[in-house]
Protein backbone atom coordinates (compact mmCIF):
# COMPACT_ATOMS: atom_id res chain seq x y z
CA UNK A 1 0.00 0.00 0.00
CA UNK A 2 1.31 3.44 -0.92
CA UNK A 3 1.48 5.96 1.93
CA UNK A 4 -0.58 9.15 1.75
CA UNK A 5 2.57 11.28 1.85
CA UNK A 6 3.98 9.34 -1.08
CA UNK A 7 0.76 9.96 -3.00
CA UNK A 8 1.16 13.65 -2.20
CA UNK A 9 4.77 13.57 -3.45
CA UNK A 10 3.62 11.82 -6.64
CA UNK A 11 0.96 14.48 -7.18
CA UNK A 12 3.62 17.17 -6.62
CA UNK A 13 5.86 15.42 -9.16
CA UNK A 14 3.05 15.32 -11.71
CA UNK A 15 2.25 19.01 -11.21
CA UNK A 16 5.93 19.98 -11.50
CA UNK A 17 6.23 17.83 -14.62
CA UNK A 18 3.26 19.68 -16.13
CA UNK A 19 4.86 23.05 -15.37
CA UNK A 20 8.18 21.89 -16.83
CA UNK A 21 6.53 20.53 -19.99
CA UNK A 22 4.56 23.74 -20.50
CA UNK A 23 7.46 25.98 -19.51
CA UNK A 24 5.13 27.81 -17.14
CA UNK A 25 5.87 27.89 -13.42
CA UNK A 26 2.84 29.91 -12.27
CA UNK A 27 0.24 29.29 -9.60
CA UNK A 28 -2.35 29.24 -12.39
CA UNK A 29 -0.55 26.26 -13.94
CA UNK A 30 -0.56 24.47 -10.57
CA UNK A 31 -4.24 25.24 -10.05
CA UNK A 32 -4.96 23.84 -13.52
CA UNK A 33 -3.26 20.58 -12.55
CA UNK A 34 -5.35 20.22 -9.38
CA UNK A 35 -8.58 21.15 -11.19
CA UNK A 36 -8.07 18.86 -14.17
CA UNK A 37 -6.22 15.87 -12.80
CA UNK A 38 -6.75 15.52 -9.08
CA UNK A 39 -10.32 14.26 -9.33
CA UNK A 40 -8.89 11.23 -11.11
CA UNK A 41 -5.37 11.33 -9.71
CA UNK A 42 -3.13 10.53 -6.80
CA UNK A 43 -4.97 12.35 -4.02
CA UNK A 44 -8.56 11.47 -4.84
CA UNK A 45 -10.45 11.05 -1.60
CA UNK A 46 -7.46 12.04 0.51
CA UNK A 47 -7.53 14.60 3.27
CA UNK A 48 -6.89 18.29 2.82
CA UNK A 49 -3.68 17.76 4.81
CA UNK A 50 -2.17 15.65 2.05
CA UNK A 51 -3.32 17.97 -0.71
CA UNK A 52 -1.78 20.73 1.40
CA UNK A 53 1.46 18.76 1.64
CA UNK A 54 1.61 18.37 -2.15
CA UNK A 55 0.93 22.08 -2.64
CA UNK A 56 3.54 23.00 -0.01
CA UNK A 57 6.18 21.04 -1.92
CA UNK A 58 5.16 22.57 -5.25
CA UNK A 59 5.10 26.11 -3.86
CA UNK A 60 8.45 25.52 -2.17
CA UNK A 61 10.08 24.28 -5.37
CA UNK A 62 8.75 27.22 -7.37
CA UNK A 63 9.74 29.76 -4.70
CA UNK A 64 13.27 28.37 -4.45
CA UNK A 65 13.64 27.28 -8.06
CA UNK A 66 17.03 28.84 -8.87
CA UNK A 67 18.62 27.69 -5.62
CA UNK A 68 17.30 24.13 -6.01
CA UNK A 69 18.44 23.89 -9.63
CA UNK A 70 21.89 25.22 -8.70
CA UNK A 71 22.22 22.50 -6.07
CA UNK A 72 21.16 19.79 -8.53
CA UNK A 73 23.58 21.12 -11.16
CA UNK A 74 26.47 21.16 -8.69
CA UNK A 75 25.70 17.65 -7.43
CA UNK A 76 25.09 15.93 -10.76
CA UNK A 77 28.44 15.63 -12.40
CA UNK A 78 28.35 15.23 -16.19
CA UNK A 79 24.57 15.85 -16.31
CA UNK A 80 23.17 19.27 -17.07
CA UNK A 81 19.57 19.93 -16.06
CA UNK A 82 18.29 20.14 -19.66
CA UNK A 83 19.96 16.80 -20.42
CA UNK A 84 18.13 15.03 -17.57
CA UNK A 85 14.87 13.26 -18.14
CA UNK A 86 12.02 15.62 -17.21
CA UNK A 87 10.64 13.21 -14.59
CA UNK A 88 14.06 12.72 -12.97
CA UNK A 89 14.71 16.47 -12.93
CA UNK A 90 11.42 17.27 -11.20
CA UNK A 91 11.71 14.39 -8.76
CA UNK A 92 15.12 15.77 -7.77
CA UNK A 93 13.63 19.25 -7.39
CA UNK A 94 10.95 18.14 -4.97
CA UNK A 95 13.39 16.03 -2.96
CA UNK A 96 15.95 18.85 -2.76
CA UNK A 97 13.22 21.15 -1.50
CA UNK A 98 12.37 18.65 1.25
CA UNK A 99 16.03 18.14 2.19
CA UNK A 100 16.76 21.83 2.35
CA UNK A 101 13.54 23.37 3.60
CA UNK A 102 11.43 20.81 5.48
CA UNK A 103 13.32 20.05 8.69
CA UNK A 104 10.66 17.76 10.20
CA UNK A 105 11.23 15.11 7.51
CA UNK A 106 14.47 13.15 7.99
CA UNK A 107 16.82 13.33 5.00
CA UNK A 108 16.97 9.53 4.83
CA UNK A 109 13.16 9.38 4.48
CA UNK A 110 13.19 11.98 1.69
CA UNK A 111 15.92 10.13 -0.22
CA UNK A 112 14.18 6.77 0.22
CA UNK A 113 10.85 8.21 -0.96
CA UNK A 114 12.53 9.73 -4.03
CA UNK A 115 14.17 6.39 -4.87
CA UNK A 116 10.85 4.54 -4.53
CA UNK A 117 9.08 7.11 -6.74
CA UNK A 118 11.91 6.84 -9.27
CA UNK A 119 11.41 3.06 -9.38
CA UNK A 120 7.77 3.65 -10.28
CA UNK A 121 8.01 6.55 -12.74
CA UNK A 122 11.54 6.66 -14.12
CA UNK A 123 13.93 4.55 -16.16
CA UNK A 124 15.91 1.60 -14.83
CA UNK A 125 19.02 3.64 -13.95
CA UNK A 126 17.11 6.53 -12.37
CA UNK A 127 16.89 5.22 -8.79
CA UNK A 128 20.68 4.94 -8.59
CA UNK A 129 21.12 8.35 -10.25
CA UNK A 130 18.57 10.00 -7.92
CA UNK A 131 20.21 8.40 -4.89
CA UNK A 132 23.67 9.63 -5.90
CA UNK A 133 22.58 13.21 -6.61
CA UNK A 134 20.50 13.49 -3.44
CA UNK A 135 23.26 11.97 -1.32
CA UNK A 136 25.68 14.60 -2.67
CA UNK A 137 23.20 17.38 -1.92
CA UNK A 138 22.45 16.07 1.58
CA UNK A 139 26.20 15.97 2.29
CA UNK A 140 26.56 19.55 1.04
CA UNK A 141 23.72 20.78 3.25
CA UNK A 142 25.07 18.88 6.26
CA UNK A 143 28.56 20.34 5.82
CA UNK A 144 27.29 23.92 5.37
CA UNK A 145 24.07 24.52 7.33
CA UNK A 146 24.09 28.21 6.37
CA UNK A 147 24.21 27.46 2.63
CA UNK A 148 20.63 28.56 1.97
CA UNK A 149 21.05 31.89 3.74
CA UNK A 150 24.32 32.57 1.88
CA UNK A 151 22.62 31.99 -1.46
CA UNK A 152 19.67 34.19 -0.51
CA UNK A 153 22.04 36.99 0.56
CA UNK A 154 23.78 36.82 -2.85
CA UNK A 155 20.40 36.95 -4.62
CA UNK A 156 19.34 39.96 -2.57
CA UNK A 157 22.59 41.79 -3.42
CA UNK A 158 22.18 40.92 -7.10
CA UNK A 159 18.59 42.18 -7.11
CA UNK A 160 19.60 45.38 -5.31
CA UNK A 161 22.34 46.06 -7.87
CA UNK A 162 20.07 45.58 -10.89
Amino acid sequence: MISCRRKAREAALQALYQCDALGEWSLACIDLYFQQFQSEGALEGESQEHTGFARMIIDGVISNFDFIDSQISAASKHWSLPRMCRVDRNLLRLAVYEIGFVPDIPVSVTINEAIEIAKRYCGDDAPMFVNGVLDNIATTFASDPLLKSKVFQKELKKAANS
